[in-house]
């Protein structure tokens, strides 16, 4: 799955991450909008923390 993962990001790149990031967030009706800005604020240092963790330990990893 990552590999599949990266290979999307690789062919779309990060601004059509983005935008693609935009279009759910204006489908999603208000109510979930909203639970979505709740559950970011609650856990969003959280989720940050882990990702530079794994990020951390991965560049760490790589040879030379």
């Amino acid at each position: 799955m990552p590999l599949l993962t990266r290979t999307l990001t690789r062919r779309v790149g990060p601004i059509g991450v983005a935008l693609t990031a935009y279009d759910i967030w204006r489908r999603l009706p208000e109510r979930h909008r909203q639970q979505l800005l709740v559950l970011g604020k609650q856990y969003g240092a959280r989720a940050g923390r882990v990702v530079v963790r794994e990020a951390s330990a991965r560049l760490g990893r790589r040879p030379g």
